[in-house]
């Protein structure tokens, strides 16, 4: 068991050391390194108290900004002051002036729906056509992203083999015909507003002085782009919190490289890493820790439990999913809550339980949350297994800024987020015969169990 030394109060909370640190820092630009159950949210909340009462900042000079409605309504809630607290699409409307309706629909996957007709290329890429259709959303979503323009697409297959050069046309027919749609019907995406925001905010009102970002390994270039204008204009400092371990959002634009190389674009910076998790045990911490700096390019960084749990990694193989998770539910005792995670949403509908405190979920919707137990199903060696290839595919090079360095690091990346949502013990479930290259990893890792009948 990891002794730690008593908590240090500061505004009325309890925070540890490193917290300490972060919340009383009187640097320009600071990187908060927040690991999985680390107090991520704790350490912004007593970092604005701090601002405040402190510093007695005026709170008009204060934002914060998350990425989920659901995150912000958390810090409002938890903050009980009056600032700004919202997601980077109401910053950039507030920029904006909110000119033009924002689409909150997915049209785009009903504008590839209606628009994709190349049947051809389901059978030369071996997909599915719900596969295709994610695929080109994908493109398109990240080609906006990153401030493409429709030329681009002439560069791109002017670049690509002969089988791309068909799937690019169809691409780019139903981008043009998304981007139509919302010009007709005086519609912005989430991606437009960003750029708009970023045009607007020289001639724009809004500043701040004191910019505090949640999640900050989910920024995109475009939402870098916006905060780091606001920055200049505003004469701001930057305090940002992240973990570059939980950066999984490359589908949608982010790039891990931002807070990687956070010094890159803030050469004073300071960098704090937290180094306690409140969450998981220490043994299961020391294991999803050891799995994700194989990758090369994370930020080197420990999280220490005061937890000794011990068992708390362990592989469970079947042959019938649902008789092995019942089976282990009886025999292991387990009467907490449960998360039952899968990579892909499609493996949770078979599923039955014969108990009702239990969620399914998307091992990328449990970011963020825990639970007592955790079930991992399915990690198997296939297209849509752990790791999943399709999140791969080649023709995403054309529009992702930032190319992997080490095979499926974004998905390891994935997979060291389900290791970490449990507080007592995660499990594993893995067809027989069929394991994944992250269970062959894993297996020979100190203190995994394995479970066999």
């Amino acid at each position: 068991m990891i002794k730690r030394k008593k908590k240090i109060d500061v505004n009325g909370y309890e925070l540890d050391k490193e917290q300490v640190k972060a919340v009383t820092s009187k640097r320009k630009n600071i990187l908060v390194l927040a690991g999985a159950g680390a107090g991520k949210t704790l350490t912004i909340v007593a970092r604005i108290k701090y601002l405040l009462k402190e510093l007695n900042v005026n709170p008009r000079d204060i934002i914060c900004i998350s990425f989920t409605n659901n995150a912000v309504l958390e810090l409002k809630k938890k903050l009980n002051e009056k600032i700004d607290v919202m997601t980077f699409h109401k910053l950039a409307l507030k920029i904006i002036g909110n000119k033009k309706e924002l689409l909150v629909e997915d049209m785009l996957t009903d504008v590839i729906m209606k628009t994709f007709s190349n049947d051809n290329l389901y059978g030369l890429y071996e997909m599915g056509k719900e596969d295709m259709n994610n695929l080109v959303k994908t493109f398109i979503n990240l080609f906006k992203a990153n401030s493409f323009k429709v030329d681009d697409f002439l560069k791109f297959i002017n670049n690509a083999n002969n089988k791309e050069k068909v799937l690019l046309k169809e691409i780019m027919k139903c981008y043009i015909c998304y981007e139509s749609y919302l010009n007709r019907e005086k519609l912005m995406d989430f991606n437009d507003v960003i750029n708009m925001a970023i045009d607007a905010l020289e001639k724009s009102k809004v500043r701040y002085k004191y910019i505090i970002i949640d999640e900050y390994q989910d920024t995109s270039y475009t939402k870098f782009n916006l905060i780091k204008k606001l920055i200049d204009l505003s004469c701001g400092k930057l305090f940002a919190v992240g973990d570059d371990f939980q950066s999984i959002y490359r589908f949608s634009g982010s790039s891990v490289e931002i807070i990687t190389n956070f010094r890159k674009y803030f050469p004073a910076a300071k960098i704090i890493k937290l180094k306690n998790t409140y969450r998981c045990p220490n043994e299961l911490i020391k294991i999803a820790g050891k799995f994700i700096m194989k990758n090369p390019f994370q930020l080197r960084k420990k999280l220490r439990s005061k937890s000794g749990l011990k068992q708390t990694v362990i592989i469970v193989y079947y042959n019938d999913l649902n008789y092995m998770v019942n089976k282990i539910i009886k025999e292991d005792e387990i009467n907490g809550n449960i998360f039952v995670l899968a990579r892909n949403n499609n493996d949770l509908n078979s599923l039955k339980i014969d108990i009702s405190n239990y969620q399914k979920m998307s091992v990328h919707k449990s970011k963020g949350l825990e639970s007592d137990y955790v079930f991992l199903i399915n990690v198997s060696n296939s297209l849509n297994g752990f790791p999943n290839r399709y999140e791969n595919h080649p023709i995403l090079r054309f529009v992702n800024n930032y190319k992997e360095y080490y095979p499926y690091e974004e998905e390891r990346r994935l997979f060291y987020v389900a290791l970490t949502r449990s507080k007592k013990r995660m499990y594993l479930f893995v067809p027989k015969n069929n394991e994944s290259i992250f269970i062959k990893e894993l297996k020979k890792y100190k203190n995994v169990i394995i479970r066999e009948k």
